[in-house]
């Protein structure tokens, strides 16, 4: 509300009580700042409350599901950035698809002896070949209750529709939309090079039976192809090069549109909610949500919130790093790790300012070597090994 048409409100009133009409219009914009201001503190209130039950959500219900995992298969395999593991509601079948390493298989716990394992196995491996991320997400259980959770819990969370996208057919079958025809014939020919074993399960008197199959790794690095419309359209629009998009994603998850880590992180650019999350959707809506895993597992979503947060790093934490190649590889260590520990890696403590000075100083060359070599930890310093050469790569091919 602006001062004259506040003034306008005070015309019955002032005909009482006549006032100043300066003093008036300052104690109306004041008691409208404070109004703003009580606004704003509480919704800051309302989404820590969020954030608190968002995050004891995760922790208890990864808790629960690993401990049920467990009791059925002696493992807590809930799968990882790049590998994939989607149960059986029952539990005792599981197909676990490893996209980094290029590898599909597909187990269930029978008893020992049992007639037809064969057939329930290749089954398994052609539900599993012809499933869309939508399928995928709708019977993870984990996931499921999370975002039940988020919905009746918290008050200002971002949600959404996943996509009917390919999970594994299009590097199955090297098409990017296979029809189910495709597909089966793609998992008969594949089939011949798999390879079947059994171990003991901790089920008294039954036995894992397992069946593997080889991914092809050039269809798994084509995968990207399916995700660069949507990479080069907010790449541009958040000034990044979709280069480095691409080597962020591939590094993160693989190409794996269903990725989660413990942290937990989600889909294809693994944002965490709770971090990068925070500071993305800020910059995209206007204020901090609470994104949700259905609306990361949405894959347009999801790089659109990855590409904010690399613009935030690249314009704003990292913006007084002056070379641009320089800026580029504290950005790779910072998306990671966060910016403060990039400050870390060159004896600023976790001022960006002050490390800039130091940083400014030196070589591209000498800058990647110093955030190799003192990165607070390992999986950073790793992180960028990763990461450098992808991005290279990349910008040849995009």
């Amino acid at each position: 509300m602006d001062r004259r048409r506040f003034l306008q409100g005070l015309g019955a009133v002032s005909l009482l009580f006549p006032l100043n009409p300066i003093v008036a219009a300052s104690t109306g914009f004041d008691d409208y700042v404070k109004q703003q201001n009580a606004g704003f503190n509480q919704y800051k209130a309302e989404l820590e409350k969020d954030f608190t039950a968002y995050k004891k959500a995760i922790a208890e219900e990864f808790s629960r599901y690993k401990n049920q995992v467990k009791d059925v298969w002696g493992d807590q395999n809930i799968g990882s950035s790049s590998v994939l593991v989607q149960y059986s509601k029952d539990l005792n079948t599981r197909s676990i698809i490893d996209y980094e390493q290029g590898a599909l298989t597909v187990e269930l716990i029978e008893d020992k002896g049992a007639k037809g394992v064969g057939a329930k196995l290749r089954k398994a491996l052609v539900a599993i070949a012809d499933s869309t991320v939508k399928e995928a997400y709708e019977k993870d259980t984990l996931v499921q209750n999370i975002e039940k959770r988020i919905e009746r819990e918290a008050s200002h969370q971002e949600t959404a529709k996943v996509k009917s996208e390919p999970l594994i057919s299009d590097v199955l079958t090297g098409v990017p939309n296979p029809s189910k025809q495709q597909v089966a014939a793609a998992v008969v020919e594949v089939y011949k090079e798999g390879q079947a074993t059994t171990r003991p399960s901790v089920q008294p008197g039954q036995q894992v039976f397992s069946f593997s199959i080889p991914l092809d790794k050039t269809n798994i690095s084509k995968k990207s192809e399916q995700f660069k419309p949507l990479v080069l359209k907010y790449a541009k629009q958040e000034k990044i090069d979709p280069a480095l998009v691409f080597a962020i994603m591939h590094s993160e998850s693989a190409f794996n549109p269903m990725a989660k880590s413990h942290v937990p992180a989600y889909g294809l650019m693994q944002i965490v909610p709770a971090s990068a999350g925070k500071d993305a959707s800020e910059k995209v809506y206007g204020k901090q949500r609470l994104l949700a895993p259905s609306y990361l597992y949405n894959s347009e979503n999801n790089i659109k919130m990855g590409c904010a947060y690399l613009n935030i790093l690249y314009y704003r934490y990292l913006v007084k790093v002056e070379n641009k190649e320089s800026r580029t590889y504290c950005v790779i260590a910072a998306y990671n790790t966060g910016s403060g520990n990039v400050a870390r890696a060159f004896g600023a403590g976790t001022n960006v300012s002050k490390a800039a000075v130091s940083i400014n100083n030196l070589s591209p060359q000498q800058v990647y070597d110093t955030l190799v070599s003192s990165l607070p930890y390992d999986e950073t310093r790793n992180y960028m090994k990763k990461v450098t050469p992808r991005y290279k790569a990349y910008q040849s091919e995009v």
